[in-house]
Formats: C-alpha cells, sequence, structure tokens
C-alpha cells in the first residue's frame, strides 16, 4: 500500500467519536486512483465508520428538539463518554437572556462558546440551525457570529429582532456623504420600509423627528442618479432626490442585529 492511499484510508475511517480505530465489518478495498471505501454497512454505533447514507442522512449528529437554556441531547452514536471532536448540529429553541449548556448523553454540562466568550440564549435566533464541537469540556460554535444577534450599538434604540436604529437624525449632506458617516460608526443608512416600521411606532420608541424633514435612505428610486427620501409630513412621505444634490435632506443610521 502506497503511503498516499494509507493516508485515504485513515481519512475515511475517522468515526463520529473520533477514536483511533473503527470497527468495519467488511474488507476495505481501495479502488481507482482516487481511492474509496466500499461495503460499509449504514451504522451510528459508537467507534464505527460511516458510509455516505449514513452521513447525509445526518442521524448520527443531528439533535432531537431541545428547549430553554439547557439542552439535554441524547445521541447513541457519541457513547457513554462523548470524546474531543463530538459534532452537534439542532435547531435553536427560544432562549432566555443566560448562558447555553449542553448535556450529551448524561455528561456535562458544557458550556457554548464562540470565539472564546459563552454564548447567551438571546444571541441565537430561533429556528437557524446550529453547528457545533467539543473540545476540552466545551462546545463551541462553528457557524460563526452571522448566526447570532448582535447587541444594539450605543446610541442606537432596538426596533425588532431585525434591526436597530439611531432616535435622532442628524444634520443634511449628500446621498454619499450620509452613507459614508453611518458606516464610520459601525452603521448603514435605513433602507425605506425600516424608516417606515420604526416611523409608525416613533412614540413607542422614543424617536424624534421622523416627520419633520427629508431623509435619506439606502434605497435608490426610478430617476437616474437619484436616492429615495422619506420622512416629510408623514412617515410614509416618499420622493427622489440627486444623489450629489444639495439640500436640505437630513439621514439617520440602523444596524443589522
Amino acid at each position: 500500500m502506497t503511503l498516499r492511499n494509507l493516508h485515504i484510508l485513515i481519512l475515511l475511517c475517522i468515526g463520529v467519536s473520533l477514536r483511533a480505530q473503527v470497527d468495519v465489518d467488511k474488507a476495505v478495498i481501495l479502488d481507482g486512483p482516487n481511492g474509496h471505501v466500499r461495503g460499509l454497512a449504514s451504522s451510528i454505533a459508537p467507534g464505527s465508520a460511516m458510509n455516505a447514507e449514513t452521513l447525509q442522512g445526518n442521524a448520527a449528529q443531528r439533535a432531537d428538539i431541545v428547549t430553554g437554556n439547557t439542552w439535554s441531547i441524547d445521541l447513541a452514536a457519541f457513547g457513554p463518554s462523548p470524546a474531543n471532536g463530538a459534532q452537534l448540529v439542532l435547531e435553536v429553541p427560544d432562549a432566555s437572556d443566560a448562558p447555553v449548556e449542553i448535556i450529551l448523553n448524561s455528561n456535562g454540562p458544557y458550556p457554548l462558546y464562540l470565539e472564546g466568550v459563552p454564548v447567551s440564549g438571546s444571541q441565537l435566533i430561533p429556528g437557524t440551525m446550529l453547528s457545533m464541537v467539543l473540545a476540552d469540556g466545551t462546545f463551541h460554535v462553528l457557524n460563526g457570529s452571522h448566526d447570532l444577534r448582535r447587541a444594539c450599538p450605543s446610541g442606537t434604540v432596538l426596533v425588532n429582532e431585525q434591526y436597530c436604529i439611531e432616535p435622532t437624525e442628524h444634520g443634511s449632506g449628500n446621498y454619499f456623504q450620509a452613507g459614508l458617516a453611518c458606516a464610520s460608526s459601525g452603521l448603514r443608512l435605513c433602507t425605506w420600509a425600516e424608516f417606515v416600521v420604526a416611523c409608525d411606532r416613533s412614540l413607542e420608541l422614543q424617536l424624534t423627528g421622523m416627520t419633520n424633514s427629508w431623509e435619506w435612505t439606502n434605497n435608490t428610486s426610478n430617476e437616474d442618479n437619484s436616492g429615495r427620501i422619506v420622512g416629510l409630513n408623514s412617515c410614509v412621505s416618499a420622493g427622489n432626490w440627486l444623489s450629489t444634490g444639495s439640500g436640505p435632506i437630513a439621514f439617520r443610521c440602523c444596524f443589522t442585529r
């Protein structure tokens, strides 16, 4: 057996629990220039290699429905003592503003971390799929920060689960100046729809100046070199303005959670 084929065999025989040895009940045959393992039974037993059918079915890693901030999970594939490298995939439940922890096959609880920081239930978006891996007593999120809610930055107000908005408008500038000003603070211009939704709740959210002047939005218009402006006289007032034009066009910034 060549060194290359030996490497392929080692990679293909890594089980879900990442143990050094796996059980194969049939002959392992490397066939063709790229190497293939044939004849593996469908199994999620601890220490067994998974064939493509089992892996694609996701039965070994996919957890049942979990609730709250402590997720109790039973998966036979990981055995009585889950090892480093155990990977879970589950649908995020509604959770409170408290750290998330995981109990796997009666082991744990293991804390859930992202980039070295504990994950709070309020950061997670219910209904999304969360992938995580066990390492030295801690589960680490693999999806990345784009799958977690972010807190509203200082100086902004929470509108809903999707975004935050500044409560007051800024002085006038053209479309590009407004966009650059928001970006310099880590924010962005609000969309037309975001402005309307926030404006309809302006009293509740304590937003000021929503209907006393035109404001830029992050939307183009049907006129060349123009942007959409909103907010004069009512929440649904809308018009067009030259993106480089001067005039009394204010702006406010939003933030995507």
